[in-house]
């Protein structure tokens, strides 16, 4: 358990910059990468091969996966860090409102014990409703700190036995990921769900506005429905008084549904799976027809054979990557940039090479739904099909585009125009 007197004393700027220097090392990695294949594994295939051309690219190849394996893990052991750091930002908070109250009632804390120390002499009522005060935030500052030590600390020893891992698929897919989740997952140990209301008030209070902003993009679905939060800030959460749609239920179904197969209609599912997440927030759907090209909405089996043949239960806009982004650009949402983007958002993928043979150069291709941005600005993104839950955007795109070409990123805000 971590001691009020290691919570005072925690070094937060030491931790980030551990976590800066990992993120550094992992993008040198990625480079390396990226020139093994740049200046040797491809200029052999085209230009020796023979079986030695053949042999000296596969070595070539073998070490750039390696490389890869490595930069994926350390990338998870940034993000690990960046959560122990956050983590330890908000617990200080809460711990510096404890002892500004104590300070401000002339009461004494014991760090060492993680209590108030009575003064002599008989205490009122007051004192002893002040004194409670003070004792909850400070038992939740513990909390927030000894939560996100255990995590961090269970996760960092995971990932240190992988250093000798080469499997690059599986320092992504495994590792990454769950270092993903772990991060997200001390943040979201930070909030105290279980805590009375006046006790969240008082530790939201305590929060900077910055980090009250990091929470609302980190966490949306927990603060939306805990009791002692702003009615002001729940309403932003859920898009604010005009909203049309209610963000948080769009996360929150997203979140739920990421690998439930019951919706599926296509091979791919990715677009039809934001529609389905859009319309369980609220998005109402726009006309009446579903061959209307102007239309988003869907039916179920029509009954009418050709109909049916022909995946016309569905507007092209709901299931089609491409012509969703047009329909939902151009009938009231609008694109944004990446440091504005927020869980409720969408982002899609569109090719910007001629490295894949599917699609061409300019194609929008994918779409996945934004559930999380980190403290540190980093976008994490939900799907079905390729089945993803808060993965991160700017931890897999090195792999992703590895395999498909580089890609540009849309990030589009959805509002209706159209009721």
């Amino acid at each position: 358990m971590v001691t009020l007197g290691q919570l005072a004393n925690a070094d937060q700027g030491a931790m980030q910059r551990a976590a800066g220097g990992w993120m550094a090392l992992s993008k040198e990695a990625w480079q390396a990468v990226n020139d093994i294949h740049d200046n040797g594994v491809d200029p052999l295939k085209s230009n020796w091969q023979d079986r030695v051309g053949q042999s000296a690219g596969q070595k070539l190849a073998e070490q750039a996966r390696i490389l890869e394996a490595g930069a994926d893990v350390m990338r998870g052991v940034a993000m690990v860090l960046d959560g122990l750091a956050a983590s330890t930002g908000y617990a200080q908070s809460t711990l510096n409102s404890a002892l500004d109250l104590a300070r401000g009632c002339n009461l004494v804390v014991d760090l060492a014990q993680g209590v108030v120390v009575p003064g002599p002499g008989q205490l009122s009522p007051d004192d002893r409703e002040q004194i409670s005060q003070v004792d909850r935030l400070l038992a939740e500052a513990q909390r927030e700190a000894t939560q996100a030590d255990r995590q961090a600390a269970a996760e960092l020893r995971k990932l240190g036995a992988a250093t000798c891992l080469t499997d690059p698929d599986a320092a992504l897919n495994q590792y990454q990921n769950e270092a993903s989740r772990t991060e997200l997952a001390m943040y979201q140990g930070d909030i105290p769900t279980g805590a009375d209301p006046a006790t969240v008030a008082a530790w939201w209070r305590a929060l900077t506005p910055a980090q009250q902003q990091q929470l609302q993009l980190s966490e949306p679905v927990a603060l939306a429905g805990l009791d002692g939060i702003p009615d002001s800030v729940k309403l932003d959460l859920r898009g604010g008084p005009d909203a049309k749609y209610d963000r948080v239920k769009l996360v929150q179904w997203t979140l739920d549904h990421w690998n439930d197969d019951s919706t599926n209609v296509f091979d791919d599912n990715c677009t039809n799976f934001a529609s389905e997440a859009l319309a369980a927030a609220g998005v109402q759907y726009k006309g009446d027809w579903t061959l209307d090209g102007d239309g988003w909405g869907k039916g179920g089996q029509s009954g009418w054979n050709w109909l049916d043949a022909h995946d016309h239960s569905h507007t092209a806009s709901w299931a089609a990557a491409q012509n969703m982004h047009d329909f939902m650009v151009g009938n009231g949402g609008q694109e944004i940039p990446p440091d504005q983007v927020k869980p409720g958002d969408l982002v899609y993928y569109e090719e910007d090479s001629d490295q894949d043979g599917q699609d061409g150069k300019g194609v929008i291709h994918h779409t996945a739904i934004v559930t999380a941005v980190t403290p540190d600005g980093d976008i994490r993104y939900t799907q079905h099909s390729g089945d993803m839950q808060n993965g991160s955007i700017g931890g897999r795109m090195d792999a992703f585009q590895e395999g498909r070409g580089h890609q540009k990123l849309h990030f589009v805000r959805v509002q209706p125009n159209w009721y």
